[in-house]
């Protein structure tokens, strides 16, 4: 067995940390909304993301000329950002339910963040596989280029993501109990993501550590570049500290707020706090009646006595 360098050792403790975030993960999925618009699913995603990329690694350090597993781990380690932010987009969508999902920024805006999420992780992959398979110089800097936007719109994304949050937060008084204390998770999250985010977009312009002679052969290239720290051969350091740490550090925010947040409780209280919401300013709470929903509202038209009277001219 050939001996792990550094990143080998990372790649096994991201497997470990990883496998009890997955068997976590989907408890909490299931008790708040197992779809992708309540955001708890991507923890599951980036959880299997992040094992995969470590197995692959580690078995990549094993069999170095092995290119299918370099390039499976390089997309692992590039594309598992998009579950992270695409989840956190979620968040924000659960924390405006029953209060602010009239306004535009928590309709459509959530949904075309959804969409750049989406490009963004698309942008990686192809950006991963094309570099993966490059034959020469052309199709490596186009694999790169790929690689560039997509990171480029995951640092849009994030943006996106803080702007929506400092909405939700100046809007606090309408948010739900239970909800704030998931938009104060975000909150707390948000500076570990943006260390996150900048080192994907620094990785992402590293300078490549092959090249292509004018025959077509690779080579070694070799850069001065200060860029070349967040490179896959740079600073191991650097990279547990801006990737591994951080996003881990943001799974555990949301899985600590995902177990101890009852969401579902702020539902039946939404009956009884009209005028929270967005164009329900004017809405009465609901109540049974005997032939069906009554809104206190109707009292306001309830004949007083046996038969309605005539209005006078």
């Amino acid at each position: 067995m050939v001996k792990l360098d550094a990143r080998g050792y990372i790649a096994i403790a991201e497997i470990v940390l990883y496998v009890p975030i997955f068997f976590v993960g989907i408890p909490i999925a299931f008790r708040h909304g197992f779809t992708r618009k309540a955001g708890w699913i991507f923890l599951v995603l980036l959880s299997i993301v992040r094992m995969i990329g470590g197995v692959t690694h580690v078995l990549s350090e094993q069999n170095p000329s092995n290119v299918t597993l370099q390039i499976i781990f390089n997309i692992m380690e590039s594309s598992g950002l998009s579950p992270l932010l695409v989840a956190t987009v979620g968040f924000l969508g659960t924390v405006g339910q029953y209060s602010l999902d009239g306004h535009p920024i928590m309709g459509r805006g959530l949904r075309l963040m959804g969409v750049l999420g989406t490009v963004a992780l698309a942008l990686a992959i192809i950006g991963g596989v094309k570099a993966g398979n490059a034959n020469s110089q052309s199709e490596l800097d186009t694999g790169t280029k790929f690689r560039k936007i997509g990171s480029a719109l995951f640092g849009v994304l994030y943006i996106a993501i803080a702007c929506v949050t400092v909405f939700c937060w100046q809007n606090n008084d309408k948010i739900l109990k239970y909800r704030r204390k998931l938009l104060q998770g975000i909150a707390v999250a948000l500076p570990f993501l943006f260390v996150r985010v900048v080192y994907a977009i620094l990785s992402a312009f590293a300078p490549a550590t092959r090249a292509f002679d004018a025959d077509g052969h690779p080579i070694p290239a070799n850069s001065s570049s200060s860029l070349k720290t967040f490179g896959p051969t740079g600073s191991w350091a650097v990279y547990l500290i801006m990737s591994v740490v951080v996003e881990y550090i943001v799974v555990l925010i949301y899985t600590t707020v995902g177990i101890r947040t009852p969401l579902s409780k702020d539902e039946p209280g939404y009956a009884q706090a009209p005028g929270n919401a967005y164009g329900m300013s004017d809405a009465q709470p609901f109540t049974l009646a005997g032939n069906g929903l009554r809104s206190q509202s109707d009292d306001l038209y309830k004949p007083s006595g046996r038969y309605p009277t005539r209005p006078s001219y």
